[in-house]
C-alpha cells in the first residue's frame, strides 16, 4: 500500500512538473514572429472542439466538485381535464395520470412528472403532447431555473380530444 501511494505521488509530481515545459515549448512554437501575424489568429476559433478531460489523478483530485442536489432547479409537472376551459385547477376537476408526456432536453416524462437535477441560470423549453384520448391547452412552456434550489410546480390544463367525446 505505501509502494502504491508513493508511486501515484511520484506520477503526480513527474506529470506537474512536465507539463509546464511541455506549455512554454507549444507558446514559444505557436507565436512565431509577431509581427507576421494577424490580429484574428489570437482569437478563439469556435469550430475547434475543446480538449477532452483525461481521467488522471490530477483531475480527479483537482476538479470542480458537481453541484450539489440544493443547487439544482426541481420541477413538479401535473396535469388535470379543464372541464370547465378556464385554466384553473378547481376542486371538482380530476387530475390525469399517463394521458400526457412531456419533453424536456430530448427526453420524454409521462405526467405527473417529478424531475430534478436542471440547471441553475437556465432556461428549458418544455412541450407536452396527449398519449391518450386529451390533449394540453398549451403544447410549450418554456421555464427558467432563477435560484439555487428552486422548486417550480407546472400545472397543464388538459381537454377531451374530439375522437374521445
Amino acid at each position: 500500500m505505501k509502494r502504491l501511494i508513493i508511486l501515484l505521488m511520484a506520477i503526480a509530481f513527474c506529470s506537474v512538473t512536465t507539463l509546464p515545459t511541455q506549455l512554454a515549448a507549444q507558446t514559444d512554437a505557436s507565436l512565431g514572429d509577431a509581427d507576421e501575424q494577424n490580429p484574428e489568429s489570437f482569437e478563439k476559433k469556435e469550430d475547434q472542439p475543446e480538449r477532452e478531460k483525461k481521467g488522471n489523478i490530477l483531475n480527479i483530485i483537482l476538479d470542480k466538485t458537481p453541484a450539489m442536489s440544493t443547487e439544482r432547479g426541481t420541477l413538479v409537472i401535473d396535469a388535470y381535464i379543464d372541464s370547465n376551459s378556464n385554466s384553473l385547477w378547481d376542486a371538482e376537476e380530476p387530475d390525469l395520470k399517463g394521458e400526457i408526456v412531456c419533453t424536456i432536453d430530448d427526453l420524454d416524462y409521462p405526467v405527473p412528472a417529478f424531475i430534478p437535477g436542471l440547471d441553475y441560470n437556465a432556461r428549458y423549453k418544455i412541450s407536452c403532447q396527449g398519449a391518450g384520448h386529451y390533449q394540453p391547452t398549451a403544447s410549450q412552456k418554456n421555464v427558467l431555473i432563477a435560484r439555487r434550489g428552486q422548486i417550480i410546480k407546472m400545472t397543464i390544463p388538459c381537454r377531451k380530444t374530439s375522437s374521445a367525446e
